[in-house]
């Protein structure tokens, strides 16, 4: 008998070396310790292609191994239209990626793909959208890091449920 398709989730912000990779790393981590590895996947990109072929920031690199966290080798990718087909979940880290995804979607079934990295924020968090940090210090990394931790926890356990019932 044959394993159901794991369940795919992409995450997107513009460049995909800083945020969205980051959000996919630690997803990946966080299913792990669930012990979800063989029912989830994920991946990353971006709404710009400026970075294309590129290995993440090497200031998000070092705050992920702060954290505790490991670089598996990902490469900048660009969003395209098919991964609305290839993905169960889209989860842009802010709005204006939300706005830019949503325009390629070809009907309301791609729209529904997409949810806010925000919807996993806990009900304290200030911000609407994961900060893009590029433009700042160490801090800002660091930041990201761990907010993307906290809501990674509370999205690896809703999927969970949602997977262990299916």
């Amino acid at each position: 008998m044959s394993s159901p398709a794991p369940y795919r989730v992409l995450f997107v912000c513009l460049g995909n070396i800083c945020r969205s990779p980051a959000a996919e790393i630690i997803f990946n981590a966080v299913a792990a310790e669930e012990g979800l590895t063989a029912l989830v996947q994920a991946d990353s990109c971006g709404t710009a292609s400026y970075h294309t072929g590129s290995r993440p920031d090497r200031r998000m690199l070092s705050a992920l191994e702060r954290a505790g966290y490991s670089y598996g080798g990902h490469r900048a990718r660009t969003f395209r239209r098919a991964d609305f087909s290839e993905f169960d979940l889209i989860v842009p880290q802010d709005e204006y990626n939300e706005q830019d995804i949503l325009s390629l979607s070809r009907n309301s079934a791609d729209a529904a793909r997409v949810r806010g990295m925000w919807q996993w924020f806990a009900e304290n968090e200030r911000e609407r959208s994961v900060p893009d940090p590029y433009y700042g210090g160490a801090e800002g990394f660091d930041a990201v890091v761990a907010l993307l931790t906290r809501s990674m926890r509370k999205l690896v356990a809703e999927l969970k449920d949602k997977l262990i019932q299916a």
